[in-house]
């Protein structure tokens, strides 16, 4: 495996362990329905944030830098819901399909471009399809991880009243 690839598939591997780190333990009817009672708008359930960062995951690493076809549809991954092993199989199939990718991966291809039309048209590199795909997976632990800390909070709060 090149060092990009390698590289990649590390933090990529580390990112989703966070992730998985951060629902555990949780109950399934949290994890499809718990919102912080901070009145805060736009606050996604644990379930709905985890779908978003593996159907984007997906989307970037897996169509954008591999060519896989994809059926995504963002609009409804922030309505998601099921159970959590539904989510732990669905992250291990990418990290092994994501893996698998980056194995067969050359310094050329890196190059490659990906071009996304429609409107908002881009042109990324798949070096840059898959630096994006690290990047945003960590901002969305990063949200998995402050929203798990405010929920056992709450959860600590209403244990001790």
């Amino acid at each position: 495996m090149i060092p990009f690839a390698q590289a990649s598939e590390t933090f990529l591997t580390k990112l989703v362990g966070q992730a998985l780190e951060s629902i555990s333990g949780v109950p399934d009817d949290d994890l499809n329905e718990w919102r912080p009672s901070l009145g805060l708008e736009d606050i996604n359930t644990f379930y709905a944030l985890m779908t978003h960062l593996l159907s984007a995951g997906e989307y970037w690493i897996l169509h954008a830098a591999a060519g896989r076809p994809t059926d995504r549809n963002r609009p409804a991954e922030f309505r998601a819901t099921g159970e959590r092993m539904a989510l732990i199989e669905r992250a291990d199939k990418w990290v092994s399909d994501t893996r698998a990718f980056l194995e067969t991966l050359t310094e050329e291809d890196l190059t490659r471009v990906f071009e996304r039309g429609g409107s908002e048209p881009l042109r990324w590199t798949v070096a840059e399809c898959i630096v994006h795909a690290v990047e945003h997976s960590a901002v969305h632990v990063g949200h998995l991880q402050i929203q798990r800390q405010i929920w056992n909070a709450e959860h600590r709060a209403s244990s001790s009243s």
